[in-house]
C-alpha cells in the first residue's frame, strides 16, 4: 500500500481527502488538478485532468479521463525520479 493511501496513523483515506492531497502534490511539483464540471460526453469522461501550470500540457488524463489514484502515482514517480537526480548530483 502506498503511503498516500493511508493517514500516518494507518486509517484509509476517503475520496474527497484523496483529491485534496493530489491537489496539494501536484502543487508541489507546479501542476494543476482540473475537474470536469460538463456533462459526461464523447470527449468528456467526467474525472480529472492533470495540467503543467507553466505550459497548459496535458500531462494525464486527456479528455478527463484520470482518476485521483492515477494522478498520486504519477506524482509519485516524479519525486522518486527527482530524488534519484538529486542524489546523483550530490555524489
Amino acid at each position: 500500500m502506498a503511503d498516500w493511501q493511508t493517514y500516518r496513523n494507518g486509517n484509509p483515506r476517503r475520496r474527497c481527502d484523496l483529491e485534496r492531497l493530489a491537489r496539494h502534490r501536484a502543487a508541489k511539483f507546479g501542476y494543476r488538478v482540473h475537474r470536469s464540471r460538463r456533462r459526461k460526453g464523447d470527449d468528456n469522461a467526467g474525472e480529472l485532468m492533470l495540467i503543467h501550470k507553466r505550459s497548459s500540457t496535458v500531462l494525464l488524463g486527456a479528455g478527463f479521463t484520470a482518476t485521483v489514484e492515477m494522478i498520486l502515482e504519477f506524482i509519485e514517480r516524479e519525486r522518486h525520479a527527482l530524488m534519484e537526480v538529486f542524489s546523483r548530483a550530490q555524489r
